[in-house]
Order: C-alpha cells, then sequence, then structure tokens
C-alpha cells in the first residue's frame, strides 16, 4: 500500500482557474499547525504528503514544512501552477529543503487556452519557465491536466508537446472535472467535458506515454473509457490495494478520511465484468447527466491481470 495525506496550506491563489475545486476564501495555516498536520501522517505511517491548495507556494512556510517532514522520513510534493517558480531564486529555495518532487498543473499545449482557463495571461509562459527551472535543479516533474471542453479534443496533442519540449518529464496525471465547489458561473458551466469527446484523445495520450515508457495516471474516470489501461486509474488502484486517503481541508469539510471509492452508478455498469474495481463518477447524476457507459464483457483472466499489474507496479 502507498496512502499519501493532503494538506491544505492555504486557500488563496495567483491564478484564478474557472473549474477550480477549492476557490478561494483567504484561510491559511500556520506553520506550528501544519506541524501538528504533518506528524499526524507520520504517526499514520503514511508513504507521503502533498502539500496543495489554493497555491502552496504562496504559502512562506512551506520550504520549512518541506524539511520538517523529510527529517521525519515522509516524502513531500507539491501540487502547484508554479507562477511563482518563474522566479529561478525562489526554485532553489525549495530544492535547499530537499523538495523532490512537483506536479505542474498543464492544461493545454496551446497558451491562450491554458490562459483562459487559468483567467491568468501570461500564466502559460511563466509555467514553462518554472517547469524548466525545476528540472534543472533536479526536482523531479509530473504533469496534472485537468480534462474539461476546451482542451479535451486534443489531450494527446499537448502530451507529444510536452514530451518533445522536456524529455525528462516521465509521469503523467489527468483528473476528471469535480465541478461540486467550482464557481458558479456561465464561463465555468461551460468548462464542464464531454465523455465521448475526450474519450480517444485520452486514449491517443495514454497509448503515446506507453509507447515512450512513461507512466501515468487517470483520476476519477470509469474504466470503459481507458480500456487496457484500467491498472492506471488512481481509485481502481486504491480498491485493489485497499488505500485509504486522508485530507485536512480549510473549509467545512475540515477533515475527509476516504476508505469508499465507488459512487453511484447507472443500472447497466451491474452488467460489467469491471463493476468491482470501477469507482464510476462523482455527482453524475447532478453534473453528468448524459454520460453513456460501454459495459465490458472480459474473462476472469483479463481482470486477474489488472489486479497483477496493479500490484506489481509501485
Amino acid at each position: 500500500m502507498a496512502n499519501i495525506g493532503y494538506i491544505q496550506v492555504n486557500r488563496h491563489c495567483n491564478n484564478g482557474c474557472h473549474f477550480c475545486s477549492n476557490p478561494s476564501n483567504g484561510k491559511n495555516i500556520d506553520y506550528e499547525t501544519g506541524k501538528k498536520l504533518i506528524d499526524d501522517f507520520v504517526l499514520r505511517k503514511y508513504d507521503g504528503i502533498i502539500f496543495t491548495w489554493g497555491e502552496p507556494t504562496l504559502s512562506p512556510d512551506l520550504p520549512r514544512w518541506i524539511e520538517y517532514a523529510t527529517k521525519h522520513n515522509i516524502d513531500t510534493r507539491i501540487i502547484s501552477n508554479w507562477m511563482m517558480c518563474a522566479s529561478r531564486p525562489y526554485v532553489e529555495k525549495l530544492s535547499r529543503a530537499w523538495l523532490k518532487l512537483v506536479h505542474f498543473s498543464v492544461y493545454s499545449y496551446n497558451p491562450k487556452i491554458h490562459d483562459f482557463l487559468t483567467d491568468t495571461p501570461g500564466s502559460w509562459k511563466r509555467l514553462m519557465f518554472s517547469i524548466s527551472h525545476a528540472l534543472d535543479l533536479g526536482i523531479r516533474v509530473q504533469i496534472n491536466t485537468v480534462i474539461n471542453h476546451y482542451n479535451q479534443w486534443h489531450l494527446d496533442v499537448t502530451v507529444k508537446f510536452l514530451i518533445s519540449q522536456f524529455p525528462w518529464i516521465r509521469h503523467f496525471v489527468w483528473n476528471n472535472l469535480d465541478p461540486e465547489m467550482m464557481r458558479k458561473t456561465e464561463t465555468a458551466w461551460s468548462t464542464l467535458p464531454d465523455f465521448i469527446a475526450f474519450r480517444d484523445p485520452l486514449w491517443r495520450a495514454l497509448q503515446l506515454l506507453q509507447d515512450s515508457w512513461r507512466t501515468f495516471r487517470v483520476e476519477k474516470m470509469p474504466l470503459c473509457y481507458i480500456p487496457w489501461f484500467e491498472h492506471t486509474s488512481t481509485e481502481t488502484r486504491k480498491i485493489v490495494k485497499h488505500e485509504e486517503r486522508i485530507v485536512y481541508f480549510l473549509d467545512f469539510r475540515e477533515k475527509i478520511h476516504e476508505t469508499d471509492f465507488f459512487h453511484e452508478k447507472l443500472k447497466e455498469c451491474s452488467n460489467c465484468t469491471l463493476n468491482k474495481l470501477c469507482s464510476w463518477v462523482y455527482e453524475h447524476k447532478k453534473f453528468f447527466p448524459s454520460v453513456k457507459v460501454f459495459p465490458q464483457n472480459h474473462d476472469a483472466k483479463y481482470i486477474e491481470n489488472i489486479i497483477l499489474t496493479i500490484n506489481e507496479k509501485a
């Protein structure tokens, strides 16, 4: 098992992503509070901590938390827009604190689309500088991409661009939208993706990464949308490995301890041989009522291979 905990260090950001699931509310935690949350994960024998939401690099205590967690033998990483890290001295500061891994949020190879989605002109250009700085300083970079209406047609093109420009990037993560907490504006609602539209571009992106010996994960995705890549589903991996997840929020949720990763499914799902491994779609009736499913019909050997592959791969 590999249990990873999440700590929201603040809830303000220097981007304004239309689909943000943790919008700004002005809250943040101080250094001592962060230490207590880290201590909790250490006592639980968690394998790692992710500092995140809204933008962790805006917290002056981030380097100290990274150093503190590392001294207590727990791996750390950041999910970031990395606007701050267009400044090389700031990245050097994180490197000296022993940061080894960062997830950069990249939404498109197209600067105009990325800047539109972040609602921040120039964010794409600064992000490219940040990726270069991190790689130059030996910090491992992984790419996070939120699938949405504006990038759903070219997910594979974005992958081609990134591995061409930054061949040292070896891992990619796709997240399906979580609309529950995002802005309630017409522009925000327009970002909701069409599952059928992104199914083929996503599959081509996964195939491209596999062919180039890279690794990848897909979150909040029905297994019938990633055929032959079911073992890369984050939720399926947690189901198979009996993992859990704890998230400390800075809103009414405060703390979520997840051990059940299944969501209410469609009737057709009961006829799918992958039903017991598939978490389905969060709040599909509310936000994705027209989503279609493609019940699979695999033999026991195919299902066994999914489980074996998950247990064999970290």
